[in-house]
């Protein structure tokens, strides 16, 4: 094989392999963590009747390799972001609907914790007789004593971590939801699939929606993504952005996402829909270049060893009259 060959069949190869081999081009993400005061658990549900009482444990625990001593709080909240965010009210108590901090207990109020210890606090919720049906708020704050920092205006803050609690009175509950937002690009050269989605609570109480996205492609053929798989809340009057992802890379045309999702006790149900293509054209140049280059090397081969050919039936053709010559002469 000549030398112009075998560079034109290595370069169809290599082509190739860069064909089959194009997904791995994948960056790397590392997960962080850090250590400090941790409060066990992060939120806590309670469903308690007007003029009653109810006591739950929590847990505070020393993640760090030195003692503390922790100071306990409670203090209302309320959420502002679209994340989720607890945000401690600093304005009057007697203004805020959800607040709860006057019906909350906690003991003891202040513990010692060696490096890594763990210890338990006793939570006791006492609703007065007129508290409105629907949700109520609080946090118990956990403070390490005598350590603060710096914030970005300069200003000394205390860092402290806390408990979510989320009280639920019984009774005539108002419970709706909207989609306010539920969105992907509408075109990608690869998966994964990003899904955008930002749900109103127009309730009395926090909601946690639950449910799947469905991904139904050209045939029929369907992939689900849950929804909320960390089951988070949202807080009444207030919206959530959510964030899923289809976790797959190679798909091929046009394809229906639908969002299905379910709230409340009340069998509340909300729906979206959005439509995306998927197209790898890169991928589909590479492929048809190298096909293209291989096609173009079997035709030159062939070409190449039927021109080998002709020559040969040529040569013998002469040979023969060569013979015929000699023979000829020869009896002369």
């Amino acid at each position: 094989m000549k030398p112009a060959t075998q560079k034109t069949f290595k370069i169809s190869a290599f082509l190739l392999l860069l064909a089959s081999n194009y997904s791995l081009f994948i960056p790397s993400v590392r997960a962080q963590s850090v250590e400090g005061l941790s409060a066990i658990p992060p939120r806590l549900e309670i469903t308690v009747n007007p003029d009653s009482a109810i006591t739950k444990t929590i847990k505070v625990r020393n993640e760090s390799d030195s003692d503390k001593t922790v100071s306990i709080s409670i203090e209302d909240f309320i959420v502002n972001d679209n994340k989720g965010t607890p945000t401690i009210i600093t304005a009057s108590k007697a203004d805020n609907r959800w607040a709860a901090s006057s019906w909350i207990q906690v003991s003891p109020s202040s513990v010692k914790l060696k490096a890594g210890e763990t210890k338990t606090l006793n939570l006791t919720v006492m609703p007065p007789k007129n508290a409105l049906p629907g949700g109520h708020y609080a946090m118990v704050v956990q403070s390490p004593e005598g350590k603060t920092t710096l914030n970005a205006t300069g200003s000394s803050i205390q860092p402290r971590v806390g408990t979510l609690v989320y009280i639920t009175i019984p009774g005539d509950i108002t419970q709706n939801a909207v989609i306010k937002n539920f969105s992907a690009g509408k075109f990608f050269e690869f998966g994964p699939i990003d899904f955008a989605t930002t749900i109103q609570n127009l309730s009395d109480i926090h909601i946690k929606p639950a449910g799947n996205i469905t991904i139904t492609n050209m045939i029929g053929m369907k992939s689900f993504v849950q929804f909320n798989k960390d089951g988070v809340n949202i807080f009444p009057g207030k919206t959530r952005d959510f964030e899923n992802q289809l976790n797959k890379k190679w798909l091929f045309g046009r394809y229906k996402a639908e969002l299905n999702t379910t709230y409340g006790n009340a069998g509340g149900v909300v729906t979206a829909a959005v439509f995306f293509w998927v197209i790898p054209w890169r991928f589909l140049i590479l492929v048809g270049t190298a096909i293209a280059i291989i096609i173009a090397v079997i035709i030159i081969i062939r070409n190449k060893t039927g021109g080998n050919k002709e020559t040969e039936e040529k040569v013998d053709e002469l040979e023969k009259e060569l013979e015929a010559l000699k023979k000829k002469y020869k009896d002369r």
